[in-house]
């Protein structure tokens, strides 16, 4: 993404408001929550960009009292690879459970061979079930 796809949006937090200055433009948004700013300046960018074919990217930067941007891009990659080693547990998990039942063993058998409980042997069933249904 070059520099003419994205747009620097400083956010930070004052009393009851969050309040968000767009690189480039004048004047600013507030909204109560957080969630409420993001969805308005989502809304508000292909107004502010209405020369551009496409309204940029907005790539957010908080000043907080005490956490820096290193803080939330640090948590952030922690959070995309625990999200990554529970689909691969999740993903293996199910395997072996199909795997094991598949040779007659029962959930509690199951269960004490994976180092887990009846009840979650159940879960995983139950999870797997469910997902073939919605899918």
């Amino acid at each position: 993404m070059g520099a003419q796809d994205s747009v620097d949006v400083h956010i930070t937090k004052t009393g009851a408001l969050w309040l968000a200055t767009v690189h480039g433009v004048a004047g600013g948004m507030s909204a109560r929550s957080l969630k409420e700013l993001h969805g308005d300046i989502a809304e508000g960018l292909p107004f502010l960009f209405a020369d551009r074919d496409h309204p940029p990217a907005p790539v957010f930067h908080y000043t907080l009292p005490g956490l820096t941007e290193d803080d939330l891009h640090d948590f952030a990659e922690l959070q995309r690879r625990a999200a990554a080693i529970a689909d691969d547990y999740t993903r293996t998990a199910r395997a072996r459970v199909d795997q094991l039942a598949g040779l007659g063993l029962s959930d509690p058998d199951i269960g004490e061979l994976l180092g887990l409980s009846k009840q979650r042997i159940q879960q995983i069933r139950t999870g797997r079930s469910e997902n073939r249904r919605s899918a």
